[in-house]
């Protein structure tokens, strides 16, 4: 089973999201990671083991940055 756990401030950020549309495709993104940890695209260099998932909304594009902790 995937679990997730999401840091304080990224927990703080989404939580100030006021805009509903935006805070349902945050939701979406994360449901598409707990499915498949590899739709984001892996990070190089200093930022190695690092994944980034882009959400494009409203003309922005934000990008929701994880990392993969496999359990033993």
């Amino acid at each position: 089973m995937t679990q997730i756990r999401i840091l304080p401030p990224a927990a703080k950020f989404l939580k100030k999201i006021k805009d509903k549309k935006l805070k349902a495709e945050y939701k979406k993104a994360i449901d598409k990671i707990i499915g498949d940890h590899k739709v984001g695209i892996e990070k190089t260099g200093d930022l190695t083991g690092i994944y980034g998932f882009d959400i494009h909304y409203n003309g922005i594009n934000y990008e929701l940055a994880y990392t993969v902790e496999v359990a033993e």
